[in-house]
């Protein structure tokens, strides 16, 4: 059962925890509009000319939805009422978990074409997504139907925040968790398995860079996960939350960056640099009813560039 009333009622008695939270939260929207913005420049010339397909919505689901969840959250740490907040509460959690599973698709889909979407590996993912999906989703639905919520009394003095701290909850954190480790041990083999290639720098640019991000950047996404896991279970409870924005924010930026890193490499191995695709998206931008062979030329198309094949 989640016991909100008991939840906050521990935070009104420590107030330093209390505010160590909100102060969290409002960082973590700092760090995410900066993340936002640094890459917005590389976002306008590699995604948005790029044709209308799945992983592109995925994209910018990834990308944008936890900043717009992030922003409520610091927004709603005044709620005007109880009504309010309850909405909030459950908005913010379905939103929590999408964002979740969005970065991890991403992980799992850019670790299958890693390895050449292998049918057994194909077969490994697809387990591993029920497995991860499943147990998630019977959780969630016990964490809604016995939700207890606090009075508008308490609100006042706490503010509305948001954490999931029920005691099966740690089950949807370790299913993530029992993911990102799979994605980390597929790419360390595939690693093994070409390491002649890796050793004498024969990797095309587009793999190095699927090898440097599924590891460097997959191994901080795990470390991450199992801090907040270690921080729901071993701190105070009122403290219980106050690493998960942060942990969502981590998940959809190295996750964003691993799509436009691999975008900025195909772009590279077309044989121009990439401030000429951002000089050139520009201009299809400025210009949208000009052919695209005049803006890119007959030999390269917007869609031969922006949206790389299933190697990507």
């Amino acid at each position: 059962m989640s016991d909100l009333p008991n939840l906050l009622e521990g935070a009104l008695s420590h107030p330093g925890l209390l505010l160590s939270i909100k102060y969290a939260n409002v960082s973590t929207l700092v760090l995410v509009i900066l993340d936002v913005v640094d890459t917005f420049s590389d976002e306008v010339a590699l995604m948005w000319p790029s044709r209308f397909t799945v992983m592109k919505v995925i994209y910018f689901v990834n990308r944008y939805l936890p900043l717009f969840e992030i922003a409520l959250s610091v927004i709603f740490l005044e709620p005007p009422s109880l009504e309010v907040c309850k909405g909030w509460w459950t908005t913010m959690t379905i939103i929590y978990l999408t964002g979740c599973f969005t970065s991890e698709g991403i992980l799992l889909v850019r670790t299958l074409a890693l390895w050449e979407f292998s049918r057994v590996v194909l077969g490994i993912l697809i387990a591993l997504a029920i497995a991860t999906v499943a147990p998630c989703l019977v959780v969630i639905q016990q964490y809604f139907r016995t939700i207890q919520y606090p009075s508008n009394e308490l609100l006042i003095k706490t503010g509305c925040i948001m954490s999931i701290s029920d005691g099966n909850s740690v089950w949807i954190f370790g299913c993530i968790i029992l993911s990102e480790t799979t994605v980390v041990a597929l790419t360390l083999l595939k690693a093994c398995m070409t390491r002649a290639m890796i050793a004498n720098h024969n990797l095309p640019c587009l793999l190095h860079t699927m090898y440097r991000d599924g590891t460097c950047f997959y191994a901080i996404i795990l470390l991450v996960s199992i801090a907040n896991l270690l921080c729901m279970t071993l701190a105070p409870k009122e403290a219980s939350s106050l690493l998960q924005l942060f942990h969502l924010v981590v998940h959809s930026s190295l996750t964003s960056r691993v799509l436009l890193n691999l975008r900025a490499a195909a772009a590279r191995s077309s044989g121009l640099s990439l401030s000429d695709f951002h000089r050139i998206t520009a201009i299809s931008l400025e210009t949208p009813d000009l052919p695209s062979s005049l803006v890119w030329g007959d030999e390269l198309g917007v869609d031969d560039w922006a949206e790389p094949g299933p190697e990507a």
